[in-house]
């Protein structure tokens, strides 16, 4: 358990003050003589040796009310009777330009208020102003790296501004406190499919045909298909002679389609184009040779490829805005903190202490009169 002010147990040595108080008036004082004493005998004296039961458990009253005292104080006095302590309000905001304009009023007035507001990023960013936008927009899924830093081992209440595009498999969050929720779902802008981001592990061994009468092009997109192997790690089989009883993902001709297989695509080129064409023939109007195709002449024909691959396959999952329900069920709140859990045991320590103290002031008056101890 942390305590916030540690140097308070050095209260603790101020134990030896009511044992030292205990044993001072245990001592054994001056015998003075006189007549009757000799008839009072051995048994009283002996009845009045060593400890008396009632001291001892005074003393260790007394020890345990300052030892009691001393752990108290070791931790922060603020709001005992109120069960938790206040949580401070953090506000994190992605640096999307649509979550802002959209959040501006309630964002504006947070930074009057003096409130912490701090950009969405790899680490949290402290905004000074909402004019200072980052270059980079950060991600949704650094919510959990960013409250763990601000929470720094106490609870707190986060109000967080992100857009709601997020991936099916975002993970789930546990917020250190409270939390409310500005999402703010952007459909206008729709994340573009990146061919670097694709994990190699996800690529499977793709099986492809290249059915080209025209020599030129054949070899065109061998050389294209063998770029984006080497560069993205997609693994290829590539055959060049069609084996009827053979499965194939991908067919790439310059001839018309005339029938197709169920889980082939085709990509047409050099063709006019085919009206009423099924969904999975994909065409390209020009050859692809150096004079007569942009894709080959700017060498974007890898790009393109892979982009194709990555949509038609659907390596990369697309985000998609979440419903409110959707996003509470990826947010929830965390167990108590140490330090929540210590506010709500404090009061019990405080009701502990005085109960002693009622104990040790009746064990008091109990005693004897002419008993010091």
């Amino acid at each position: 358990m942390t305590l916030l002010q540690p140097y308070m147990l050095w209260g603790l040595l101020a134990i030896a003050i009511p044992v030292a108080i205990h044993f001072w008036y245990q001592k054994k004082g001056r015998t003075i003589a006189w007549a009757a004493t000799r008839w009072l005998g051995e048994q009283t004296a002996l009845r009045h040796r060593g400890f008396r039961l009632n001291e001892v458990w005074l003393m260790l009253l007394r020890c345990l009310l300052v030892a009691l005292l001393a752990f108290i104080l070791s931790k922060p006095i603020t709001d005992w009777f109120g069960g938790t302590e206040l949580k401070e309000v953090i506000h994190v905001v992605q640096a999307d330009r649509a979550v802002l304009e959209n959040y501006r009023f309630e964002l504006e007035n947070a930074l009057a208020g003096g409130e912490k507001m701090y950009w969405l990023g790899a680490s949290p960013e402290r905004i000074s102003r909402l004019e200072n936008v980052p270059m980079k927009a950060g991600d949704p899924a650094d919510l959990q790296r960013n409250m763990n830093a601000l929470a720094d081992g106490f609870p707190k209440f986060f109000k967080l501004y992100f857009n709601s595009a997020l991936p099916s498999d975002f993970p789930r969050v546990y917020v250190p406190g409270a939390y409310q929720l500005f999402a703010f779902a952007d459909t206008a802008s729709r994340k573009p499919l990146v061919l670097k981001e694709i994990n190699a592990a996800e690529k499977a061994l793709i099986h492809m045909l290249l059915d080209y009468s025209d020599a030129g092009q054949r070899q065109t997109m061998s050389a294209a298909l063998a770029a984006l192997a080497k560069v993205h790690g997609f693994l290829f089989e590539i055959e060049t002679q069609k084996n009827l009883t053979k499965h194939y993902d991908w067919i790439f001709t310059d001839q018309p389609v005339q029938a197709t297989r169920s889980g082939t695509t085709y990509v047409v080129s050099g063709n006019a184009y085919q009206w009423g064409a099924p969904a999975q023939v994909i065409q390209l109007p020009e050859r692809l040779l150096m004079a007569e195709s942009q894709l080959v002449e700017t060498a974007r024909l890898p790009e393109w490829l892979g982009d194709l691959f990555v949509k038609e396959m659907d390596l990369q999952k697309a985000n998609v805005p979440l419903s409110t329900k959707q996003l509470n069920a990826l947010f929830e709140k965390s167990g108590d903190s140490v330090t929540e859990q210590s506010a709500l045991f404090r009061p019990w320590l405080l009701l502990a202490w005085v109960l002693l103290l009622v104990a040790e002031r009746w064990l008091s008056l109990l005693k004897p009169v002419g008993n010091n101890g």
